[in-house]
């Protein structure tokens, strides 16, 4: 068996990983449709509202992130490092309760936002849409470039547009799968819009693994950070503890299992986050 990873830790300087990808055609769009603010959702250690404050600073726009938490809004000494480096980068944060943040997709609340804002664009939570799902067909070119015999594809999974992006776009062959490692529980919910996104007639196999989430969204057990950092000491490559250390994690499980087939060529998609080591 042989394993490679995809460095998109490496990608961009400050907007890294997965999140270049999903966010580029969005900023695009923004751009050519003069809308502003940027406004998107994150929890306190979202990787996508970091970079989105870095974009929109980057390319000279408003942006307002809103916050999963509303007991942080007058803790400012509580903020994780993302939350005061996307404020460092000009966003304007909006704490919410977790009643409301699990309304943010409700027509109701849309129009609230955009009765406030009137010439907004909003972004997803975790950067997830259309134009994200599109914005992975240049990372499937580099792969069939650099890897052309691949048979085995992990990523990590949060709200599911990465997943559907490589699936919806990866060249077809019979002897591959694309593996989503979720990283919060109850992910199964995220099915029904993943398969949407990735639309009809696309024959990739693929499967999203639930069992690898550590407890729940940036839970860390003590076996987990060891395999961490054990990964980190012999293979000199950096992970996060959210995203990427758990996509590592569930393929070496895998592989002790004896799921992947002798000869198989194995693609660990760094989809970077680094950030999240800060928590």
């Amino acid at each position: 068996i042989r394993v490679f990873i995809k460095r998109e830790d490496l990608n961009h300087p400050t907007i890294q990983g997965n999140k270049y990808h999903k966010l580029k055609l969005n900023l695009e769009q923004a751009q050519q449709s003069k809308k502003q603010p940027l406004i998107t959702y994150g929890g306190a250690y979202s990787n996508h509202i970091a970079a989105t404050a870095q974009a929109a600073k980057a390319l000279g726009l408003e942006s307002i992130g809103i916050i999963r938490g509303e007991e942080l809004a007058h803790q400012p000494d509580k903020w994780s490092e993302t939350l005061l480096t996307a404020t460092q980068n000009g966003m304007k944060l909006e704490f919410v309760s977790r009643q409301a943040y699990r309304q943010k997709n409700e027509p109701a609340e849309i129009n609230r936002l955009m009765t406030r804002y009137p010439n907004a664009y909003i972004i997803p939570e975790g950067g997830s849409n259309t134009l994200a799902v599109a914005g992975f067909e240049s990372v499937t070119c580099d792969l069939e470039q650099q890897c052309p015999d691949w048979t085995h594809l992990y990523t990590a999974v949060g709200t599911g547009g990465t997943l559907a992006g490589l699936v919806k776009h990866a060249s077809y062959q019979k002897n591959r799968s694309i593996l989503g490692v979720a990283v919060l529980k109850q992910a199964e919910q995220l099915l029904p819009q993943i398969t949407e996104w990735i639309g009809l007639g696309q024959k990739n196999k693929w499967q999203l693994l639930t069992e690898f989430h550590q407890g729940g969204y940036a839970k860390m057990p003590p076996h987990f950070l060891e395999f961490m950092h054990q990964f980190e000491a012999e293979f000199k490559i950096l992970l996060d503890p959210i995203y990427t250390a758990k996509m590592a994690f569930s393929f070496f499980k895998q592989l002790d299992a004896g799921h992947i087939p002798p000869g198989s060529t194995v693609i660990l998609l760094h989809t970077g986050g680094l950030q999240g080591r800060q928590i």
